[in-house]
C-alpha cells in the first residue's frame, strides 16, 4: 500500500537540521497492519504518525468492527491533541469514513459510537487554533453529519456550531460557524434552519470584523435553500442586499459572486425584481474589481432569470464586455472578461433566441477571431451549438468563416472545432455541406505521429460523417481515411492487446 505524503512541512527549522535518520524512519515489515497503526501512532516522529493515522480507515476495515472499537478508536483521543498541526488535520479527515465502515458494519452500535465517541473529538478539532485543522475537521463535520439522524441534529451538531458563532473574542471561530451552518443547512432541515441558522446569519452579517461579513455573503445559499423561498426574500435577502452596500469593497465583491446562486435559492418571480437592482449597482461600483466579479457573474445571472426579466440594460451590459466594459478593466481583466463574454455567449442566445441574433452578431464579429486564443477557443468548442441554436442561413453566412479559420488555427483552438466538426455539419445545407469534403481530405495527411490525438477526434466522428454526407461522397472520400485510420501506427498496439 502507498501512504504518501503530500508537501505539509511537519517540522521547524531546527528540527530539520537534527531530523530523524534512516534508522528512525524504518518500519517494522514482521508486524500487522493493526500493530503498526497502534505502535506508530504514538512515535516520536511527527512523519510516522501522519502516515500510519492516513492508514486508520484501511486498517479499520481490514480488522473488523471490534478491533476498530477495541484499539483504534482509543488511539483517536491522544491524536486529536497532538502537537503537529497536520496530524490533527489528517485525523480529521479520518473521521467520515470510519463512521461510514461503522454504520455498514453494524448500524446500531455504530451510530451509538458516532454520537457519544466521534463526534465530540471532531468538535475538539472544529475549535482548533490551526486554520488547516479547523478546516478540515469543519469538511468532516458536514460529512458526518448527512449519516445523523434529523431528531438527533439538533442536540448532537447544531451544537458545535452555535459557541463558534457566538465566541465575540475570536472570529476566525466565527468564520468557521457561518460556514459551517451553510454546509450543515441541509442537514439540519427547514425547522432548526429557519429557527437557527437563518437569524444567526443575520446576525453575523452584521459583525464588526468585515472577514466575517465576508463569508457570511458566501453562505447565504444553501441556508436560503433549506429555509424556503418566503423566508429567504424576507429576511435573508434584506441581509445580503446590506451586504451588498457594505463599505469594504472585498465583501461587495464577494456578493457579487455569490449572487448566481443567491438567485437560484428564491423563486424565480423574486429573482429579477430583488437582485437586478443589486446587479445594477455592482456593475456601477467605484471597486474595479466589484465590477470585474459582476462581470464574470452576469451570463450565469441572466440564465437564472426568467426571459421576461432580462432587460434591454442587462443584454447591453453583456454586449458590452467585448467593447467598452473590457476596455475599461483594461490588463489582464480586459481578456478576462472577453473570455466570460465568449464563454457564456452560446446560452446568452440560447435565452434570447435567434430573433435577437442581430444584437448579438457583432459582439460575435468582434471575438470570434480575438487575437486571444483561449477566447477563440471558447467559440471553437461551442460553433455546432450556436448553429444549431441560429439554424442553416446563419450557420453559413456568418459561423461558418469562423468555423473554418478554426480548422487551420493554433493546435487548443483547432481540436475544438475538429471534435465538433460532424455536429457543425449536420447544421448546414447538403450543399454547403459538400465543400467540407476538400477538408475531410486533408485529415487523411496526419502523418506525424505527435497529432494522433487529431486522429482520433476524427476516427469518433466517421460514423456520423457517414450518414451527414452522401454514399458517393462516402465512398470517395470518406472511405479512404476510414483505412487509413484502422491501419493507424497508433491503434495497432491498441488493438493487439
Amino acid at each position: 500500500m502507498d501512504y504518501e505524503l503530500g508537501d505539509e512541512q511537519l517540522v521547524g527549522k531546527d528540527e530539520l537540521a537534527n531530523g530523524p535518520t534512516f534508522e528512525d524512519l524504518a518500519i517494522d515489515d514482521s508486524l500487522s497492519d493493526l500493530q503498526r497503526v497502534t505502535k506508530y501512532v504514538c512515535s516520536n516522529i511527527a512523519l510516522q504518525r501522519v502516515i500510519h493515522v492516513k492508514m486508520l480507515q484501511e486498517t479499520a476495515r481490514s480488522v473488523g468492527f471490534q478491533a476498530t472499537c477495541d484499539q483504534l478508536l482509543p488511539l483517536l483521543e491522544p491524536l486529536v491533541c497532538d502537537v503537529e498541526y497536520v496530524v490533527r488535520q489528517h485525523v480529521a479527515l479520518q473521521f467520515p469514513p470510519l463512521c461510514r465502515f461503522l454504520l455498514e458494519v453494524d448500524p446500531d452500535t455504530g451510530y451509538r459510537v458516532l454520537l457519544e465517541k466521534l463526534i465530540p473529538l471532531v468538535t475538539k478539532l472544529v475549535s482548533d487554533e490551526q486554520h488547516e485543522v479547523r478546516s478540515a475537521a469543519s469538511e468532516s463535520l458536514v460529512e458526518m453529519a448527512a449519516l445523523v439522524k434529523p431528531e438527533d441534529q439538533g442536540q448532537h451538531v447544531l451544537t458545535i456550531v452555535l459557541p463558534l458563532a457566538h465566541d465575540d473574542d475570536n472570529e476566525q471561530f466565527r468564520i468557521s460557524a457561518v460556514t459551517l451552518y451553510n454546509g450543515l443547512a441541509e442537514h439540519f432541515g427547514p425547522e432548526l434552519c429557519q429557527q437557527f441558522c437563518v437569524p444567526e446569519l443575520i446576525s453575523l452579517s452584521e459583525d464588526p470584523v468585515f472577514r466575517v461579513r465576508k463569508s457570511t455573503a458566501l453562505s447565504f445559499s444553501n441556508v436560503c435553500k433549506t429555509a424556503g423561498q418566503e423566508l429567504s426574500r424576507e429576511r435573508l435577502v434584506p441581509a445580503f442586499q446590506r451586504l451588498a452596500k457594505d463599505d469594504i469593497w472585498g465583501v461587495r465583491k464577494t456578493c457579487a459572486e455569490c449572487m448566481v446562486s443567491i438567485a437560484l435559492a428564491l423563486a424565480p418571480t423574486d429573482r429579477g425584481p430583488l437582485l437586478i437592482p443589486l446587479f445594477e449597482s455592482f456593475i456601477n461600483d467605484s471597486s474595479r474589481w466589484v465590477r470585474m466579479a459582476a462581470y464574470q457573474s452576469l451570463g450565469p445571472f441572466l440564465a437564472a432569470l426568467e426571459k421576461d426579466q432580462i432587460t434591454v440594460e442587462l443584454v447591453n451590459h453583456f454586449i458590452s464586455m467585448a467593447t467598452t466594459a473590457a476596455t475599461q478593466l483594461g490588463g489582464s481583466g480586459e481578456v478576462d472578461i472577453k473570455f466570460h463574454c465568449a464563454f457564456n455567449f452560446p446560452a446568452i442566445v440560447s435565452i434570447l433566441g435567434a430573433s435577437e441574433w442581430n444584437k448579438l452578431s457583432p459582439t460575435f464579429e468582434l471575438l470570434h477571431n480575438d487575437t486571444f486564443w483561449k477566447i477563440r477557443r471558447s467559440f471553437a468548442y461551442s460553433l455546432h451549438e450556436l448553429a444549431r441554436l441560429l439554424g442553416q442561413g446563419i450557420t453559413e453566412t456568418q459561423l461558418a468563416t469562423a468555423f473554418d479559420s478554426y480548422l487551420h488555427d493554433v493546435q487548443d483552438v483547432r481540436l475544438g472545432a475538429m471534435l465538433h466538426f460532424a455536429d457543425f455539419l449536420e447544421n448546414v445545407s447538403p450543399s454547403f455541406r459538400e465543400s467540407y469534403l476538400p477538408v475531410l481530405a486533408e485529415f487523411d495527411s496526419f502523418d506525424n505521429s505527435t497529432k494522433w490525438r487529431f486522429r482520433e477526434v476524427v476516427s469518433g466522428q466517421l460514423a456520423q460523417l457517414c450518414r451527414t454526407f452522401t454514399p458517393e461522397a462516402t465512398f470517395s472520400v470518406i472511405y479512404p481515411l476510414v483505412f487509413k485510420l484502422v491501419t493507424d501506427p497508433v491503434a495497432v498496439p491498441y488493438f493487439m492487446d
